[in-house]
């Protein structure tokens, strides 16, 4: 988007959350590097039994950087993909440098999927005001791939969303179709139980409660767009978005959450869906 749509954008004056409910300009995209399974995701050290393979950049970070500072400075949000601690710590420096270069308030930049970190990157994170999207059932469906490139101790802070919430860190849940099902209560149980799909637990120190899990869907959903005035919470004044499960996922055993299906999805207030 950046390259081939930036510059006709601001001509117009086109930014970040122009438009309505339905359709609204979100953030600029690029990506920095490329997957754990693929060992393409950009480490720090090398993956484990290949001590020449870091993983590789999408673009040279000189030129992620001038691209970040162009978007930022025509007052667009920014969205990187980026897996890999050394993808992400680059992420963090073009973010920091813009925003020292061209201060502006709340730009909520964002890094997607935020996978591999250490806590001083989540203090980092917190500090720069920065969203990390995690992909909250990556584990649950990769923990073989993710486990046997990188080992146990390397994706300790992985998708942490307990971590991110103890340091004030917004992070929105998301579900990155195709690469996984869009299902969000595949989501909710991995947040919850930290349990792929064998059962065995991934870092357990990362559990959430439920609803901290259901927020991270919601709430901070609608705050990692700006839209958490009109979107996110479900009260007088907001768009009549909801999804009716079929049950109280409450009343709900955890490792039993990716059971549950959606009765009705409502959009605007009207039912869009109805389960057969």
């Amino acid at each position: 988007m950046i390259d081939q749509m930036l510059d006709p954008m601001t001509e117009i004056g086109l930014q970040t959350g122009m438009g309505d409910e339905w359709l609204r300009i979100g953030p600029a995209k690029l990506f920095s590097d490329g997957s754990i399974g693929g060992r393409t995701a950009r480490m720090s050290q090398p993956y484990e039994g290949e001590a020449e393979n870091v993983g590789l950049w999408m673009l040279p970070p000189s030129e992620l950087k001038s691209k970040v500072m162009r978007a930022h400075k025509a007052g667009f949000q920014v969205g990187i993909h980026a897996i890999g601690d050394a993808a992400i710590d680059l992420v963090l420096d073009a973010y920091e440098e813009a925003m020292v270069a061209d201060p502006r308030p709340d730009p909520r930049h964002r890094v997607e999927h935020c996978s591999i970190i250490s806590e001083a990157t989540i203090e980092r994170i917190a500090r720069l005001g920065v969203i990390p999207i995690p992909g909250t059932s990556f584990l649950y469906h990769f923990s073989d791939a993710y486990l046997q490139n990188l080992g146990w101790d390397r994706i300790r802070y992985a998708y942490g969303m307990a971590s991110f919430m103890r340091h004030g860190v917004v992070a929105a849940a998301s579900t990155d179709s195709p690469v996984v099902p869009t299902s969000a209560v595949v989501g909710l149980q991995s947040m919850v139980t930290r349990q792929d799909r064998s059962g065995r637990e991934i870092w357990p120190e990362e559990k959430i409660s439920l609803d901290d899990a259901l927020r991270a869907y919601t709430v901070n959903g609608a705050y990692a767009s700006f839209e958490e005035g009109i979107k996110g919470s479900f009260k007088p004044g907001m768009v009549g978005d909801v999804t009716i499960f079929e049950t109280d996922l409450h009343e709900t055993p955890p490792e039993k959450l990716s059971g549950v299906q959606v009765d009705h999805t409502v959009t605007d207030g009207n039912i869009v869906h109805a389960r057969a």
